[in-house]
């Protein structure tokens, strides 16, 4: 068996289970209660904090909002700021798209062949008045594409210092390196990078953050942003699997990079004609989406399945209906290419004879369905 479906989720680790376990068998964990328990949880929330910050560079603990994951944390941002227009690129995740869309003033920048934002086009289309907030992810989770985020963040702030800059980085975090440098709010979820389901976070780049109104209400925990009783064993597994891939930052891109190369190279050797998009972008190094000339790619994830290799379409969230992946489409693909294509994303729990062995099975499939 070779899951190579990381992009859509990834099993917890052991050091995750274990810290979830922990806070569960600890007794009441309710962070608002005055006594013993509530300040051991407390405690435990704390840590957890401590530990996001280990892999997010320039972030602050008490800048860090829990909640359910980036859906949630992307929601909160975007309905956050009533009146405002909203600016995204035409690559974005579902749960940032359709809020900004149904926001009613909604500008998106396009994207080049290459997956990678047209920053002409965006200085051109950057509103010069009234309330703005940008959202442009820093990893595509289809192609693995990595959006230069810093130099966009300058070409905004050069033509609207005031702009709230949002950044989505549920597939970057653990990939590649993480700066708060100019960003006013990341979001991303601990089920991309080991955590448990339901867990994400909101993290502002100014501790004392206060333009956003909140997206729940309720007794005011997370300071304000984020009501109810905090979910801390999920917190506390989602801590311990930032602190996890902070100690092993190095290694584990390394790993992962090793993989994907060493599948990608062995898959389009053995299909011809087979590609990767975004090859020529930077990209994570867990990510490689293949068109296969001559498939469909739903068949082939079907046939894939069947063999033991679990892999997908496009992002877990939409790729439940048929259609063409608006990503590709907005690289300059056709409908036919987008449909002919696969998504395969590795992790650390990944091994390099399962990347081989995941090859030849992949490209047998294809030829038998050409």
């Amino acid at each position: 068996m070779a899951y190579l479906d990381a992009n859509a989720t990834t099993v917890c680790s052991p050091g995750v289970a274990a810290a979830v376990r922990s806070v569960l068998a600890s007794g009441p964990v309710n962070p608002s209660s005055i006594h013993g328990y509530g300040a051991r949880a407390r405690e435990a929330l704390e840590q957890a904090r401590d530990d996001v910050c280990a892999l997010i560079r320039g972030a602050f603990p008490e800048a860090v909002i829990f909640n359910s994951g980036g859906t949630e944390g992307n929601n909160a941002v975007l309905r956050g700021l009533t009146a405002a227009t909203i600016l995204t690129s035409n690559v974005e995740h579902p749960s940032v798209s359709a809020p900004a869309s149904a926001n009613g003033k909604h500008i998106t920048v396009p994207v080049d062949t290459f997956g990678l934002l047209d920053q002409e086009a965006l200085r051109n289309l950057l509103p010069l008045d009234g309330l703005l907030v940008t959202s442009i992810q820093w990893a595509n989770s289809e192609t693995g594409v990595v959006q230069p985020i810093h130099e966009i963040i300058e070409t905004i702030r050069r033509v609207r210092p005031d702009a709230f800059i949002h950044v989505d980085a549920a597939q970057a975090i653990g990939r590649i390196p993480i700066e708060m440098s100019g960003i006013d709010a990341l979001t991303c979820s601990g089920h991309k990078l080991h955590g448990p389901p339901g867990t994400g976070i909101l993290v502002f780049g100014d501790p004392d953050e206060d333009r956003l109104s909140p997206l729940i209400l309720g007794g005011g925990q997370e300071r304000r942003h984020r009501s109810g009783t905090q979910n801390v064993a999920g917190a506390a597994g989602l801590g311990t699997a930032f602190k996890e891939r902070a100690q092993g930052f190095e290694d584990a891109i390394s790993v992962m990079k090793q993989m994907r190369d060493t599948f990608e190279t062995a898959v389009c050797e053995k299909f011809q004609d087979a590609s990767a998009h975004g090859a020529r972008s930077p990209r994570v190094p867990n990510t490689s989406n293949i068109h296969f000339p001559g498939v469909e790619g739903i068949a082939l994830v079907g046939r894939l399945d069947q063999e033991g290799v679990y892999c997908s379409v496009g992002a877990a969230c939409s790729s439940g209906r048929p259609e063409p992946s608006q990503v590709l489409l907005a690289m300059g693909c056709s409908e036919t290419e987008a449909f002919q294509s696969v998504r395969f994303s590795f992790s650390i729990m990944n091994t390099i004879d399962e990347a081989l062995r995941a090859a030849e099975i992949v490209a047998r499939v294809a030829r038998e369905l050409q």
